[in-house]
């Protein structure tokens, strides 16, 4: 018989699962706010919303230990609990590449990045948002045990990661095609190195979902014994 993820965590692991979800889905809406600012040449409002995304994330470190504590000290069979925690862990990967992002943002003069650059940019960037938005509802769609419609997010946020590949290969391809406007050289390697955090994080949740249909497929389609 299925059951749920709340069927197996315990009630004070399922709010902390919750908990830890909101503030990573917070963090990256405040992250794709500042770039939205950026855009509108808002850069002191951009700055002030970039400096929240790294205090946010330096936050979760305490709600993802007690998280983690929950998980370790419950009765789970070794093998679920393993996955349970290496879901997580995936989960606290795209906070962190999204963390690495906004200090990318800080420093980096963005309005001088070249306009063909900077689009592609934000369409990475919205990519992440995007898919770090499914994986939040599928959560929800777990803990209740919802699983066909947190299957078909985890599907999309699959297909979402491989646009984002498409987008990488072509932001990558025009730091090439426009290297004499960027000024300085030290520029060119900012840029990439923001679109590699972002690429990071959209491959972050990839592996979310990843462990997120092992757990729908292996564990909660049939009954625990714990």
């Amino acid at each position: 018989m299925p059951v749920s993820l709340s069927d197996l965590l315990p009630e004070d692991g399922i709010k902390a699962l919750r908990k830890y979800v909101e503030n990573l889905t917070k963090s990256v809406d405040l992250f794709a706010k500042s770039l939205k600012l950026l855009n509108e040449v808002r850069i002191g409002d951009a700055r002030s919303l970039l400096a929240e995304v790294v205090k946010k994330r330096n936050e979760a470190n305490q709600e993802r230990l007690k998280l983690i504590e929950i998980i370790e000290n419950s009765r789970l069979e070794p093998s679920v609990k393993e996955d349970i925690l290496h879901f997580v862990k995936r989960l606290d990967a795209i906070g962190d590449h999204v963390k690495e992002a906004a200090r990318e943002l800080t420093i980096m003069p963005y309005l001088e990045i070249p306009h063909p650059i900077r689009e592609g940019l934000n369409k990475l960037a919205d990519k992440v948002v995007l898919a770090v938005s499914h994986i939040a509802e599928a959560v929800d769609h777990l803990i209740n045990g919802e699983h066909e419609k947190s299957l078909e997010l985890v599907n999309r946020v699959l297909e979402i990661e491989e646009e984002a590949d498409r987008i990488d290969v072509e932001n990558r391809g025009r730091l090439i095609e426009f290297s004499e406007a960027i000024k300085p050289c030290t520029l060119a390697i900012l840029i990439h190195d923001f679109n590699r955090d972002l690429e990071n994080a959209a491959d972050a949740c990839a592996e979310t979902a990843d462990y997120m249909h092992i757990l729908i497929t292996t564990w909660l389609q049939i009954e625990m014994i714990v």
